[in-house]
């Protein structure tokens, strides 16, 4: 899969003021950390890391990262780990990244899409997406965007299992079972309505009370 590059600068001071502040400047502070690895701390400009989001958020990426101000190698291989929004105003305000060294296997999470209109829908059928992604094994240069499944085949009962998947070349799932269920058409579930039967009726009526009539509406003798 092609990388993405984005520019990062080591962050110099800590804290919540701190990082406040470099938001003002249209900074966004975050961190990188690995296996065995120190965890740095670094800054983005917020522009260019929107961008890289923009992209990074619609399936897996690998970045190469150029570090400003970093001692000893120049660059970073990484992955998007998480991004923390502002609830109030839905913005970027730190981001983590997990690094990578190319040519080691390593695990990571690779969101499944379905292609396809099942044939089962046409007949009344529901779609069910029960695994929404998976974790993989592979290199750096292996990570595949997505998982595709063509499920325009499934009819009503049927659904796509592991074993059912075909991975890219170097890239092999973590889970073992092949017969878990990714992806299923059945039929809609309907709520049976109860209603009381003519039995049930007459004994509610036989049951009721009978109101018996006020004294002053009897007959006087």
């Amino acid at each position: 899969m092609a990388m993405m590059e984005l520019a990062a600068a080591r962050r110099q001071g800590t804290g919540k003021e701190i990082n406040r502040k470099r938001l003002v400047q249209g900074k966004v502070p975050g961190i990188i950390y690995g296996k065995g690895l120190e965890t740095r701390a670094l800054e983005f400009e917020r522009r260019s890391l929107e961008k890289f989001l923009t992209t990074a958020r619609r399936g897996t990426v690998v970045v190469k990262m150029n570090v400003e101000g970093d001692s000893g190698a120049s660059e970073s291989f990484a992955v998007l780990k998480e991004v923390q929004t502002d609830p109030r105003t839905d913005r970027v305000i730190h981001v983590d990244f997990y690094e990578v060294a190319l040519g080691r296997k390593f695990r990571i999470e690779v969101p499944i899409k379905l292609r396809g209109k099942a044939a089962g829908i046409e007949l009344g059928g529901v779609m069910e997406q029960v695994v929404r992604s998976l974790e993989v094994e592979c290199t750096p240069d292996n990570v595949p965007e997505f998982i595709e499944l063509n499920v325009s085949h499934l009819g009503i009962g049927q659904s796509m299992q592991l074993g059912h998947v075909t991975f890219p070349e170097g890239v092999q799932p973590v889970e073992k079972d092949m017969k878990m269920t990714i992806a299923s058409v059945h039929t809609p579930r309907v709520e049976e309505v109860v209603t009381p039967t003519p039995e049930e009726g007459a004994e509610a009526a036989e049951g009721a009370s009978v109101a018996e009539p006020a004294e002053k509406d009897k007959e006087k003798p």
